[in-house]
C-alpha cells in the first residue's frame, strides 16, 4: 500500500536527484539532439552529470543552512543568485577566489 500521509514530502536532496536523473541521456547522440532541437535540459556525459550533482549538493547545503524554511526546489530557485554571489566571493583552500569556470558550472 502507498503512503497515506500526504504531509510527507521529499527533501531537497531527493527532489534534486530525481530532476537530475530525468535529464540523463547517456548513450544518446548529442549532435542528433542538437539537430532536432531536443538538447535543452539534457545531460549526455556521465562526467557532466557527476559535476552537476556535486555542485547541486553545495547549493542544497547552502539553502538548508541559510534558508531552512525552504523545502522545495521551486522555492530554492530564488536563492540561486544569492548563492552564486556568495560562491564568487568565497575563496578556495589556497586562498584564491573560485575560478570563473567553477562559477559558470554552478550557474548551469
Amino acid at each position: 500500500m502507498g503512503r497515506r500521509n500526504k504531509a510527507h514530502r521529499k527533501d531537497l536532496h531527493q527532489q534534486a536527484y530525481e530532476k537530475l536523473t530525468k535529464m540523463q541521456a547517456f548513450g544518446e547522440s548529442k549532435k542528433e539532439a542538437i539537430r532536432s532541437g531536443t538538447e535543452k535540459d539534457r545531460i549526455f556525459s556521465f562526467n557532466t552529470y557527476q559535476t552537476y550533482w556535486k555542485h547541486i549538493k553545495y547549493f542544497i547545503k547552502y539553502v538548508q543552512k541559510e534558508h531552512p524554511e525552504c523545502t522545495t526546489l521551486k522555492q530554492a530557485k530564488k536563492y540561486a543568485n544569492e548563492w552564486l554571489q556568495s560562491r564568487a566571493e568565497q575563496k578556495n583552500k589556497n586562498g584564491q577566489h573560485l575560478s570563473a569556470w567553477t562559477i559558470q558550472t554552478e550557474a548551469a
